[in-house]
């Protein structure tokens, strides 16, 4: 009875790739390993730290460098981090690769596993020949034997991953080497652990190698047991190596049909289970070193002449595996499973008691069953030949008991599957419950179209779709671009030293440039020219990516973690972790009529309110979807285009309409009348069947698409963290499911506007659909996902060496995407303990979404806006603005980017607006929610009232040395300061606001702020304000009619008197000539009434005059004065120093007015004259 798997297998599971690159530009160590042979040429053994982005010139150094000829992953009996060991050959099998894959780690782990090993052999491994091994330590033990039969011993630490340093022990500590006493060649090293290996021979033999623990720490003794199935007496075959019609040539040797190809051992480790070139399955007892049970894969009995059409293939030993099952039949061990590719490929599984009773101890678990796998192309007119490359079997989940993961290949294509069974119930499984992975990877998105209708021009399409952080990895950009210039002979004219953006873009144009098409030309003809060449240049260096690509993912093998119950797929050039799918992607990714027979409900009822309304089914949601998808799709690339272009418009502009208008609006806009053509609307319908055609279409329908179901982030947190490693699988998770869902969303609302506008409304009222909620829905929808994709695809210009997440390695990278920076280092793994790693990376993978806009909250946004702010990177803020939300938060916010690019008038603006708001009472803690951008003094000023905000915008503006608005908010602050005698004058901001309105020359604010300072400040400043407004225009002017406070006069008045010629001026301003300051002086005692003060004043500027000897004496210059009448003999100097005798005879004249009779009036009035005669020593001082 055949059992043969479904056609279409439903499709559970998906695979997130992650390329092997250094994470975080970590240190890669390579270490020469030395030789055992006598006379080896190899070189002497020596250690290197080597640069992790080496470039390759062409393909052949890209595949030899960097892909892998052999591959898989080893996890530790440890659960100590790290534990998940990915190893892979390189080089033409000289190079053995080891690096850690762990997704998480314990909180409490502060060391990070990124060191890159790579161990040089002095001759080529052997082909399954690489076993690795552990006892429970933090050991690794690595075990590898070369083409010249050397075994190579190697004690790891797993210090070596996390540190570069330690490395640098001895090397014969670690590293040791021995030669087996046996003259036949191995063909496949198995380890049981650290102490005992078993080698398979050529010749059909195997060899045990085994050493005690105690004994030879070193690991170069090992005690070696070969043992022979063959009878030594029979013939002289142990001898002489017969090739006959049955032998197999593989890597360089002849197998004999009895070899070994693939081995395992049982639990107990005392047998070794094994299947030979030969097609049948050997059962060794190792204690005995004999053979004790042999049958063929099918059980079937065969003719010598018939063996040689059974042999099987050398080169792929992934046909065995032995495995323990918990509800095991009565008696039974331990259980085998074997693949035989003959007879269309079949699986057998043996039950295995006692192997040392023969058949009696063995047997077929279903001998009649014919257990096929998936045929993962069911069309007949399929030429492919699909082979299986790998399987594995694990616990299953859902208490389902066992689970069967098969890896088929076919070229460079792949597929992978999966069902879970029972031991006893394993019919029903295999016929129905075939399970498959899908792929979901960046790389299969469309490159872009440059069209007519697009904004950008093809560079910036081209340079933003090779550039997203994960699509492609760094040595395949630069190979590719290596190989392009190459060829096209450009290469010498790019600068090496410039950034990869900058180099792709220079190759590409001057290549179009040698072609002489120019841009500048005005034809138009001339311009699209010019756009095709650009366009038609960029696919040609994308042909040479894709191509490295293609090798790069090319299928190796399956591993499994058995701990952790999540397997892993291994490719030449990097590995993908398989994780559960999300809801939506389950309904995407399967057609409707295999949700309709394999799945009864979806685990997301409707949205509906309505208690009755029933949960709408899976195939009904992906008959919408997928109808959707192909609606889209059949309109054309052009159409799609100009809808996204519109739909920005949509999303992040204020709406002025009502929904439905701006639904027509946007049918309009985007052209759908005359791109939409019947075929189209024809296949939508055909697609909408399953559901009613477009008269199906209800509100609950759409609704149930385009919410996800409520997801609630544990508030209670694992002690799990993730690794490096598993915070770039996270992200590369995150990038697809962002996409998938923005893709969908998309989908809808095309059909959704077509429906609105071109459907009648008796066919669909609003009573069933109502597409204005809906529209609404999407589109609020779509701004959570164009978010996200922006935050997927944008990164950091310098490395974000502040964020304190992110491991040392890490930080050292420019090329991180700030979803991983900002918002995956806060994510934790869920725990294990209740389900497996496949299905908690898938939640971990949505919790990100979540927490990334926080379930739609704005400050979330504005959280990211505030990084891009913190790391001054400018230009991410401006591209990330038009998500900003209008809550007072974000305007503060995009106050400060305003401020950061000097944009004051705006800056002062959004300062204003966000006033209100930002000053009440708030819970939000303002230094957490901008990311440490706002330290804890300038959050403190936020909900404490007016005054402490205008505070700190004033202090803002300050800092920033712009005194304008610097002083405006200080006006403010004060103005809602509350005034109480009481109360103490904000000395502080008083001081600030006299600052800033002197460098702005408002005096009067200065005045005000002066004069409101404590009378000890006011003396400070006092001297500052007068500098500063005598040397501004009209300043003399301005100090006259200022209301001066009695107290301040003496002081004023001691400024203005002091002699200032030998002192430099308080401020930058030029100081006041002497004669200036004279007559200010005067003037200033002058108005206060002070007639002798202000005489004294310019005669002491007189008295100067003379000193200098500009004139003569006094006496001379006043009998001049009194014999030249009108003073119209001297010249103009003399006139004003004639004009100002007279100016201080007059103010004289005044001190003693009212009392000119009066004795003491009149000495008073002379007062000055005595002094001036004193002064000059002699006289009575009333002159003469």
């Amino acid at each position: 009875m055949g059992h043969q798997a479904p056609l279409a297998p439903l499709n559970t599971y998906v695979e997130t790739r992650v390329d092997l690159e250094p994470i975080g530009q970590g240190p890669v160590v390579q270490i020469q390993l030395p030789s055992s042979t006598t006379f080896s040429r190899a070189p002497r053994p020596h250690r290197r730290v080597v640069p992790s982005s080496a470039i390759c010139e062409n393909d052949e150094t890209y595949s030899k460098t960097c892909l892998a000829s052999a591959s898989s992953i080893y996890f530790s009996k440890s659960r100590r981090y790290p534990r998940g060991f990915l190893w892979r050959v390189l080089d033409n099998s000289k190079v053995l690769e080891l690096r850690t894959v762990d997704q998480s780690k314990h909180d409490r782990e502060s060391r990070e596993a990124t060191v890159v090993l790579q161990l040089v052999f002095p001759t080529a491994i052997r082909k399954g020949c690489v076993a690795l091994a552990d006892d429970g330590q933090d050991v690794l033990s690595v075990f590898a034997v070369s083409k010249s039969n050397e075994l190579f011993y190697l004690t790891l630490p797993t210090q070596f991953f996390c540190d570069v340093a330690a490395s640098e022990e001895e090397l014969g500590k670690w590293c040791n080497t021995s030669t087996p006493s046996t003259m036949c060649n191995i063909v496949r090293l198995v380890a049981a652990s650290p102490q005992e290996l078993v080698a398979t021979l050529d010749d059909g033999g195997i060899m045990k190698l085994s050493r005690n623990k105690g004994q030879a720490p070193d690991g170069s003794i090992w005690q070696c047991v070969t043992c022979n199935s063959a009878k030594w007496g029979s013939s002289l075959r142990g001898l002489i190596r017969w090739q006959g019609n049955n032998s197999v040539r593989y890597d360089g040797a002849v197998l004999d049909p009895s070899t070994a190809i693939a081995a395992e051992f049982s639990p107990s480790q005392t047998h070794l289970i094994t299947v030979c070139v030969n097609h049948t399955m050997k059962i060794w007892n190792l204690s005995q070193g004999r053979v004790v049970f042999s049958m063929d894969l099918l059980g079937q009995e065969r003719e010598p002449q018939d063996v040689p059409r059974v042999l099987l293939d050398a080169g792929n030993p992934e046909i065995l595996r032995i495995f323990e099952a918990e509800g095991a039949f009565e008696g039974d061990e331990y259980y085998a499973v074997t693949y035989s590719p003959h007879e269309e490929g079949q699986f057998k599984i043996w039950a295995i008691r006692d192997p040392d009773h023969g058949s009696l101890g063995v047997r077929f678990l279903y001998p009649d069953d014919v257990l096929r796998p998936p045929d993962p192309e069911s069309s007949l007119e399929s030429k492919a030949v699909w082979k299986l490359a790998d399987f594995k079997v694990g616990q299953g989940s859902h208490d389902r008991g066992l689970e069967l993961w098969v890896l088929m290949r076919s070229s460079r294509r792949y597929k992978t599957f999966i069902v879970e069974f029972g031991l006893t119930d394993f019919k029903p499984a295999w016929s129905k419950a075939w399970m498959s992975i899908v792929s979901e990877t960046l790389d299969q998105q469309a490159p872009p179209q440059v069209l007519p209708t697009d904004l950008r021009d093809a560079p910036e399409l081209w340079l933003e779709y090779l550039l997203f952080p994960g699509r492609y990895s760094r040595a395949i950009l630069e190979c590719a671009l290596s190989m392009y210039s190459s060829a096209r002979r450009v290469k010498d004219a790019i600068d090496a030293e410039a950034s990869l953006k900058d180099r792709l873009f220079s190759t590409v144009t001057t290549q179009v440039g040698r072609q002489q098409v120019k841009p500048q030309d005005t034809n138009d003809t001339h311009f699209e020219q010019y756009r095709e060449a650009l366009q038609q240049e960029w696919q040609l260096l994308y042909q040479e990516i894709q191509d490295l690509e293609r090798l790069t993912w090319q299928a190796l093998t399956l591993a499994f973690d058995y701990h952790a119950n999540i397997p892993w797929l291994i490719f030449t050039g990097g590995c993908a972790a398989v994780r559960d799918c999300s809801r939506l992607e389950s309904i995407t990714h399967n057609p409707p009529a295999v949700l309709h027979t394999s799945m009864d409900l979806l685990e997301a009822p409707s949205i509906e309110d309505d208690s009755q309304t029933q949960p709408k089914r899976a195939h009904e949601l992906a008959v919408l979807v997928q109808g959707a998808a192909s609606f889209t799709a059949a309109i054309g690339p052009s159409f799609s285009q100009t809808c996204h272009v519109w739909l920005s418009n949509e999303l992040w502009q204020e709406p002025l309409y009502s929904v439905s208008k701006r639904i027509e609006d946007y049918y309009d806009r985007c052209g759908f009348a005359e791109e939409i053509t019947d075929p189209a609307i024809t296949g939508l319908r055909e697609a909408l069947i399953p559901i009613g055609d477009i008269e199906g279409l209800t509100t609950d329908h759409l609704l149930a698409a385009i919410e996800e179901p409520p997801r609630i982030v544990e508030t209670q947190m694992s002690n799990l963290i993730f690794t490096t490693f598993g915070r770039k699988l996270l992200v590369r998770g995150a990038q697809e499911m962002i996409n998938l869902h923005a893709r969908i969303l998309f989908d809808l609302l095309v059909l959704i506007v077509f429906v609105e506008v071109e459907v009648d409304k008796d066919i669909l009222p609003k009573s069933r659909l109502d597409t204005p909620r809906v529209f609404m829905g999407l589109i609020e929808q779509l701004k959570r996902y164009e978010v996200m994709k922006w935050l997927a695809k944008s990164v950091w210009s310098q490395p974000a060496g502040s964020l304190k997440q992110l491991s040392e390695e890490a930080e050292s990278s420019a090329s991180l995407s700030i979803l991983e920076t900002v918002f995956a280092a806060g994510v934790h793994p869920q725990s294990l303990k209740s389900q497996s790693q496949s299905a908690s990376l898938t939640d971990s993978i949505q919790d990100l979404l979540v927490y990334t806009t926080g379930g739609n909250n704005d400050n979330v946004i504005v959280h990211v806006q505030c990084n891009l702010l913190k790391q001054d990177e400018i230009d991410l803020a401006s591209d990330f603005l038009s998500f900003q939300p209008s809550t007072a938060w974000a305007v503060y916010i995009k106050g400060r980017y305003h401020l950061a690019r000097s944009e004051t008038t705006e800056a002062a603006m959004c300062f204003q607006s966000a006033a209100y708001k930002m000053a009440s009472k708030s819970p939000m803690d303002y230094h957490q929610a901008s990311s440490g951008f706002l330290s804890t003094t300038e959050a403190a000023h936020f909900g404490q009232g007016l005054p402490f905000y205008y505070q700190h915008i004033h202090h803002l503006f300050h800092s920033a040395s712009n005194p304008s608005y610097a002083a405006h908010f200080a006006r403010l602050a004060l103005q809602f300061t509350p005034q109480s005698p009481s109360l103490e004058p904000p000395t502080g901001l008083l001081t600030s606001l006299f600052t800033s309105s002197l460098q702005t020359s408002d005096f009067q604010s200065a005045f005000t702020a002066l004069t409101r300072l404590p009378h000890a400040e006011q003396q400070t400043h006092l001297a500052t304000f007068i500098n500063t407004l005598l040397t501004s225009h009209k300043g003399p002017r301005h100090l006259l009619d200022l209301p001066w406070p009695p107290h301040l006069h003496p002081s004023i008045d001691a400024y203005l008197a002091k002699d200032k010629s030998s002192q430099p001026p308080p401020s930058s301003r030029p100081a006041l000539p002497p004669d200036h300051q004279c007559k200010i002086l005067a003037a200033w005692r002058l108005q206060r009434g002070d007639f002798r003060g202000a005489a004294a004043a310019l005669y002491a500027q007189l008295q100067h005059a003379t000193q200098n000897g500009k004139r003569g004496s006094s006496a001379g210059r006043f009998k001049q004065l009194n014999s030249s009448g009108d003073g119209g003999g001297g010249n103009n100097n003399d006139r004003r120093v004639d004009e100002g005798y007279l100016t201080v005879i007059n103010l004289l004249a005044c001190i003693g007015d009212g009392k000119r009779n009066d004795k003491e009036g009149e000495r008073e009035a002379w007062l000055l004259s005595a002094a001036a005669a004193a002064a000059d020593g002699g006289g009575d001082g009333r002159g003469g």
